[in-house]
């Protein structure tokens, strides 16, 4: 079997491995499902065991499998990096997959996007926006290269951790509801508004029911959203509370559409990190966009936050 052949069995595995079936995965490499049959059957071929229980249409990884996976990783990422090793940013090609947090699509996207093709104009991004929970999710099983989340502190035993920054969650409401007359609020009374909140998976909302419980209290949401936009945008019109990152709202606060609740016994915060899954190669393509989020997450985010203070 030729080197060449067995690069290319070892992607076509990886992106079997990631999406459990052969179909999708031909789909995505340009290649039909008898091509990429033939190609796990002869990379099971080269190192003796079976790498997939092949059940109907569907497959799922043997314990060899999964084994092989991180050793595939790193072959096929040391080849990219061969590959990409003289060449300038304006040549390098590829695609890498990213994740985004909804509440932090629309803050960090558009510089982002396009500073990274500036440098990387060859380069093709597939971006994802979703919940924490499922980019975390496709993180682990291989379908994202990359992600931007907002959540707890990620335990750096599982993730590479490349940038991190604390962040205020806070409660707010629209400028004409009655509450925001009081200078004080207490749980209590935020427990009986008509509040939106984000989907159950979302941590901060997890944290916020948290320390609604350890006092004997619950909300009852009329409303659960992935879109912290479309939550702003709610409050504003109407007389709803809502529980969203600060940096989310800011532009709204500083403009008066909604007002920041004082409320003694939430000081809620989530972090915002910026992680790949342990045993990921960086890649130039990779590190390019990690810098471009960097320069974000460690200048304009830092300084925005800064501002409703």
């Amino acid at each position: 079997m030729s080197r060449l052949l067995e690069i290319r069995n070892l992607k076509t595995f990886l992106r079997v491995a990631a999406l459990q079936n052969f179909t999708k995965a031909g789909q995505e490499l340009g290649y039909s499902q008898s091509n990429v049959s033939v190609q796990i059957s002869q990379l099971e071929k080269a190192v003796g065991v079976p790498l997939f229980d092949r059940i109907g249409k569907n497959v799922q990884l043997t314990s060899y499998g999964t084994a092989l996976v991180p050793y595939a990783q790193h072959v096929v990422s040391s080849v990219v990096e061969l590959e990409t090793f003289m060449k300038s940013e304006e040549l390098l090609g590829g695609t890498i997959r990213i994740g985004m947090a909804n509440s932090l699509f629309e803050l960090l996207s558009e510089n982002v996007l396009l500073n990274y093709h500036q440098r990387f104009p060859k380069v093709q991004l597939e971006l994802s926006v979703d919940a924490t929970s499922s980019l975390a999710d496709s993180l682990r099983h291989g379908r994202l290269d990359l992600a931007c989340l907002i959540g707890d502190s990620l335990p750096r035993a599982e993730w590479k951790i490349w940038n991190s920054v604390e962040v205020p969650v806070v409660l707010i409401a629209g400028r004409t509801h009655p509450i925001t007359k009081k200078s004080e609020i207490t749980l209590e009374e935020i427990a009986r508004q008509e509040i939106i909140l984000m989907e159950e998976s979302a941590p901060y909302s997890r944290q916020f029911e948290a320390a609604l419980s350890a006092r004997n209290l619950t909300c009852h949401p009329f409303l659960r959203l992935q879109s912290a936009d479309a939550a702003l945008r709610l409050v504003e019109r109407a007389a709803f509370i809502s529980l969203l990152p600060l940096y989310s709202v800011q532009s709204a606060i500083q403009s008066g559409s909604v007002k920041c609740l004082y409320v003694p016994q939430w000081n809620g915060t989530q972090y915002v990190q910026m992680v790949l899954y342990r045993g990921k190669t960086i890649t130039p393509q990779i590190q390019g966009f990690l810098e471009e989020l960097a320069a974000v997450l460690d200048d304009d985010l830092p300084q925005r936050l800064h501002s409703n203070k």
